[in-house]
């Protein structure tokens, strides 16, 4: 894989934000993948997508842009989706003279919260009459935040053991964080699922519909592929059905069986398979 270059902008709130670009070396297409990193909008990094899936996207000749946000519960939902859009913003203002890129072009693409934030995105760009991305992919991801399961204790996380408040206090920063590895910050999401209180510490006191999109925005929505596992445990399986109904040229992937984020392990011929799929779609479709 062709190393990224790695560049950095700093919000309006000072929050620093780094971003990884893979250009594509043969059969450029001259359109960017704007990928967001999935962790429930507590933990994540922006360079968690395995190596062999972002190849698939270079060799296809899309050029791919990983990005960072900020993670709750240091900073709350209105400050996430503000930088995040701010940075699309100048991603979109600058693509030719910061990142060097020929054309305005792009797919948004997230894994769960990532997904979120694209859709999210998408409906922050229609207000305010910026470019629309040509297509979003959206891998076992939500438009609401006011399901009863997001907000109600989660029985396959109450399986595990009990996380005590004590390694909750020593994760907690004081200032934003914006890279937030799996083996330092998972028990803040586990802990979270299994209080129910996940979406409270994203949303504090403000109601979660305030963050939930409706079904007329999502009918404004460009073309859209799904991908879902029919027992996912973290987000049902017909949140991706329902969005799958609701925005227009879209389609489904379905991924039999028990598991969230089925492309983690590489191995797995679900994960090849899906990447394959996409890949094909956005052939197809822009």
């Amino acid at each position: 894989m062709n190393k990224p270059e790695i560049f950095s902008f700093v919000t309006e709130e000072n929050i620093k934000l780094n971003v990884n670009l893979y250009k594509a070396k043969n059969n450029r297409k001259n359109i960017t993948i704007l990928y967001f990193h999935g962790g429930g909008l507590l933990y994540g990094v922006r360079d968690d997508l395995p190596e062999i899936y972002i190849n698939n996207f270079l060799n296809a000749g899309y050029d791919f842009l990983a990005l960072d946000y900020p993670l709750a519960p240091e900073s709350k939902l209105d400050m996430i989706l503000k930088s995040v859009f701010e940075m699309l913003f100048f991603y979109l203002k600058n693509l030719d003279k910061v990142f060097e890129l020929k054309n305005n072009k792009y797919v948004l693409f997230g894994r769960s919260a990532g997904a979120y934030l694209s859709f999210m995105m998408c409906d922050m760009l229609i207000k305010n009459e910026a470019l629309m991305p040509m297509a979003i992919i959206s891998l076992y991801g939500y438009a609401r935040l006011d399901e009863v399961q997001f907000n109600t204790p989660n029985k396959y996380y109450n399986k595990l053991a009990s996380v005590p408040d004590e390694s909750i206090e020593k994760i907690i920063s004081d200032s934003p964080v914006t890279y937030g590895p799996m083996n330092l910050r998972f028990s803040l999401y586990i802990k979270a699922r299994q209080e129910g209180m996940w979406i409270k510490h994203l949303c504090g006191k403000e109601d979660p519909k305030k963050y939930s999109l409706d079904d007329e925005k999502l009918k404004a929505f460009p073309p859209t592929i799904l991908a879902a596992a029919t027992l996912d445990p973290d987000v049902p399986y017909r949140m991706t059905k329902t969005l799958r109904k609701l925005i227009p040229n879209s389609h489904l992937i379905t991924i039999y069986r028990e598991v969230h984020d089925f492309d983690r392990d590489v191995n797995d011929e679900s994960g090849r398979l899906t990447y394959e799929e996409i890949i094909k779609w956005l052939e197809d479709r822009i």
